[in-house]
């Protein structure tokens, strides 16, 4: 007796060309990413990183290792070892403890300790908004890294250095020429336009036309901040870019403040505290940056 055939498997169908459904075609790979975690370093020991400012966090929270340790999720003795090893290589004392030592007793932040907290947030922000930029240039060039033109591009942008504090990459969507100067409007990536108002002999010397991409460099003490609804609109060839106050930095002289704009790109302006408290503006909140189209750099690769 014969035994029974097993049913044939129908071949998957293809298109007229002969060509496999795209079901059935290779998973289209992910876009190349840049990814890094930040370590800040004393005499090249690894000294503060995101698990222990987390930690040091718990601790200003709880009033205690212990506690802190089990919302970090670390053991006791590591939060110890970690607290011990950042006092010891800290400048000043971190963290301080009740009477009662390892055993009892309660744990508190110092202001060395809170102060080390704001430094490592704003030098973290910073190094997301670097990783944030490369990928930015990987994925305008496709995401490839082995495409020599997309890593000279990469290496272009990361060696630019400038004292302007506000470095933007667009591409030009209009240029009108006058009798004397033209004017070169440019989209970001998120679609923000900036103007700059340029002479016609710089037009034609770095060969500015719709479609090009160049760099846009403004001056941070060129720029002025103003509250997101003032009543006062921009003067006429003037840049407003609009977005929420990321955060503002004091000194013993003039705030900086740094606004995020819609698609991450930030821009930083430069006034006085005076100024930010009549208009009300603070962090967390509503503001522009207005600047002249006049300040505006172009620069091309």
């Amino acid at each position: 007796m014969s035994k029974p055939r097993k049913p044939r498997q129908p071949s998957p169908a293809r298109s007229d060309d002969g060509a496999a459904p795209a079901s059935t075609q290779r998973a289209e790979q992910p876009p190349f990413n840049v990814a890094g975690r930040l370590w800040l370093s004393v005499d090249e020991v690894a000294f503060l990183g995101e698990e222990r400012i987390a930690l040091l966090e718990q601790i200003d929270q709880c009033g205690s290792i212990t506690r802190a340790a089990k919302s970090a999720g670390v053991s006791y003795k590591a939060a110890w070892d970690a607290v011990d090893a950042m006092n010891n290589l800290a400048p000043a004392p971190v963290v301080a403890t009740a009477t009662g030592g390892r055993g009892g007793g309660g744990a508190r932040l110092t202001d060395a300790g809170r102060r080390l907290i704001a430094a490592y947030r704003s030098i973290a922000a910073e190094y997301q908004r670097f990783l944030a930029g490369v990928n930015a240039v990987l994925g305008e060039a496709g995401g490839m890294p082995g495409d020599s033109d997309s890593a000279l591009e990469l290496l272009r942008r990361l060696a630019l250095r400038t004292s302007a504090r506000n470095q933007f990459v667009g591409r030009i969507t209009a240029v009108t020429a006058r009798t004397v100067d033209a004017e070169v409007t440019l989209a970001l990536a998120g679609g923000e336009r900036i103007t700059a108002s340029v002479t016609n002999e710089s037009v034609e010397l770095l060969g500015l036309k719709p479609g090009g991409r160049v760099w846009a460099l403004v001056k941070a003490v060129g720029v002025d901040v103003l509250a997101a609804a003032s009543p006062a609109p921009p003067p006429r060839r003037s840049n407003a870019l609009c977005g929420r106050v990321e955060r503002i930095l004091r000194g013993d002289g003039p705030a900086e403040v740094v606004i995020a704009l819609g698609s991450g790109v930030t821009v930083r302006g430069v006034t006085t505290d005076d100024h930010l408290a009549e208009l009300g503006i603070r962090e967390q909140g509503e503001a522009c940056a207005v600047f002249p189209a006049s300040s505006v750099i172009i620069g091309v690769d």
